[in-house]
């Protein structure tokens, strides 16, 4: 007999964090340019996952139809079309240096790429490569810029505008924001499966791509302590095979970060994996948890271009 899970929702829920950047007005209509009116921004500000790379793939456009010197005289403007409520357009040339921060013009020509966030992770070194492979998320903490002192949660857009230089610009959230309650119920209900029906049974069902749990492109991992491969329904040719090594495309140990945080109470995992809908790589944030002490779990949602929500 299957299983019953609650109906998941397709939506992940985020928020955006309390504190947000310095005081700045809500953009009103596009102001003149050089050549042409800014496209990116209006009164609205972003709220899921396709506004935001609209939102940045329209700076694009305008900086490609401005030039490079007025689009980043735009950017750094903190009162001008590209700063929308808490969102903002920043830009970096592909060494690492700052070109447009609008919030922080003290870092304007800072060399980011070895600058960490409160996670350890080379934010700036991840966002390169995928301005590099044509544009992709990025989950990192960030200092939110009406207080330097506080780092929260962000996912951020980028994309190049030329072989010179890349955008970004995201939106301040939290893990219970990103993690949400049906992805924690859907976890949830998966490890009460397996305590009530014992390890042999409930991996058979995690490993079952047509079983109560695999929901479109939303299903259920899991691996031993060792790393082993316990279920991945939709790569049964990994099942069994050790991947305490593995690294994503960017080079996190992800099965070694799912380890040490299921290990320690669970929680969440940002790493970029292949969506097994569409085939792309892209980023995926997961909820784990440990089973028994011998083995863990987890499921994930992956951030696409779409109608995933980023702010309640």
């Amino acid at each position: 007999m299957r299983y019953g899970l609650p109906v998941i929702t397709l939506l992940i829920l985020l928020a955006i964090a309390a504190g947000c950047m310095q005081t700045a007005p809500q953009a009103g209509p596009p102001s003149p340019a050089t050549t042409g009116t800014p496209v990116a921004v209006g009164a609205a500000v972003p709220s899921t996952s396709l506004e935001i790379k609209d939102y940045v793939d329209n700076a694009a456009s305008f900086a490609q139809k401005n030039g490079k010197d007025a689009a980043i005289a735009a950017f750094n403007n903190a009162s001008g079309p590209f700063v929308t409520g808490d969102v903002y357009v920043y830009a970096l040339d592909y060494s690492g240096i700052a070109l447009a921060l609008p919030f922080q013009p003290g870092k304007v020509g800072t060399d980011f790429l070895p600058v960490k966030d409160a996670s350890g992770k080379l934010y700036t070194k991840v966002e390169i490569e995928l301005a590099k492979s044509g544009g992709g998320y990025i989950l990192y903490h960030y200092p939110v810029p009406a207080d330097n002192s506080t780092s929260a949660l962000k996912i951020s857009y980028v994309r190049p505008v030329d072989d010179t230089y890349w955008i970004g610009a995201g939106i301040y959230t939290s893990e219970e924001r990103l993690i949400g309650p049906e992805l924690r119920q859907f976890v949830a209900e998966a490890k009460a499966y397996a305590l009530a029906n014992g390890k042999e049974k409930a991996l058979a069902a995690f490993n079952n791509v047509t079983g109560p749990f695999v929901i479109g492109d939303l299903y259920i991992f899991s691996y031993d302590y060792n790393g082993a491969v316990l279920s991945w329904p939709f790569r049964p040719d990994q099942v069994g095979v050790n991947r305490f090594d593995a690294i994503d495309p960017v080079g996190s140990h992800h099965v070694q970060e799912f380890l040490a945080v299921a290990g320690s109470g669970g929680g969440m995992v940002d790493y970029y994996s292949t969506n097994p809908i569409t085939n792309k790589t892209e980023l995926k944030i997961s909820y784990v948890v440990d089973v028994d002490g011998s083995w863990m779990l987890g499921a994930g949602r992956y951030i696409e271009p779409g109608p995933i929500v980023l702010r309640a």
